[in-house]
């Protein structure tokens, strides 16, 4: 949301976002977390996280997003094989998951749906994977993809759900990197590899002395890293 923005309040709770409230003369509404808005015709989305985007100490712009990317996505996704493009990241790509309600062990992966033929193709494609489990359709607008774990992966995807992302097996390492287009120099790469300055970055920013083995990277949380409908599902919108 951009625009004129002094007419627009939120309310917060612990410093999170709860409500954004607008007041025009044409008009005035208010988006709760929760809340399912209609940018397009035909495209409601959930909000379950209201950020600001700040620029030199002023509030530029309101981002009213469904999720925050997962850790699966980064960590997980590339054990699918393929890169970014090919998984259409930056159009249909909503996020993955090491399971859902019904499943374990797994990788899980939520696209909007398109009705364009380019999409058919590619669940088509998607389907005919060796390790593909599953296709639902949890509501009208996304599409749920769950495939078994591929086997040459399996040690590195415990490792990661453990959050041991230092033993994460070598060469799944690199194809994470590769898959994103991530340096080894980079953020990823710094935790996969336990860097020095990320840990004394750590250790500056948290007041601690970290153990000499600890990974730089939290456990993932279950609460985001499982699939979960009703998080993600649109309801009745609101605007």
């Amino acid at each position: 949301m951009t625009g004129d923005l002094s007419k627009c309040n939120t309310e917060k709770i612990h410093n999170v976002i709860t409500s954004l409230t607008c007041n025009y003369p044409e008009c005035d509404y208010t988006v709760n977390l929760g809340d399912t808005i209609r940018p397009r015709s035909k495209s409601p989305y959930r909000v379950n996280l209201i950020r600001p985007g700040v620029d030199t100490g002023k509030t530029v712009c309101y981002d009213l997003s469904t999720a925050r990317l997962t850790d699966s996505s980064i960590f997980v996704l590339p054990m699918m094989g393929m890169n970014r493009t090919l998984m259409l990241w930056d159009s249909l790509f909503v996020n993955a998951f090491i399971g859902t309600e019904n499943d374990k062990d797994c990788i899980a992966i939520l696209y909007r749906f398109s009705g364009e033929p380019k999409f058919a193709k590619f669940e088509s494609a998607l389907c005919s994977f060796r390790n593909f489990r599953k296709r639902e359709d949890p509501d009208p607008y996304h599409v749920l993809f769950v495939f078994d774990v591929p086997e040459d992966a399996k040690s590195s995807y415990d490792a990661y759900v453990q959050g041991k992302y230092s033993m994460i097996d070598d060469i799944w390492k690199l194809r994470i990197l590769e898959f994103h287009d991530f340096d080894i120099d980079g953020h990823t790469g710094k935790i996969l590899f336990q860097s020095p300055s990320l840990r004394t970055q750590l250790e500056d920013k948290l007041d601690v002395v970290l153990p000499k083995n600890a990974e730089l990277h939290s456990r993932p949380d279950l609460q985001f890293e499982v699939y979960d409908r009703t998080y993600y599902s649109p309801r009745k919108p609101t605007i």
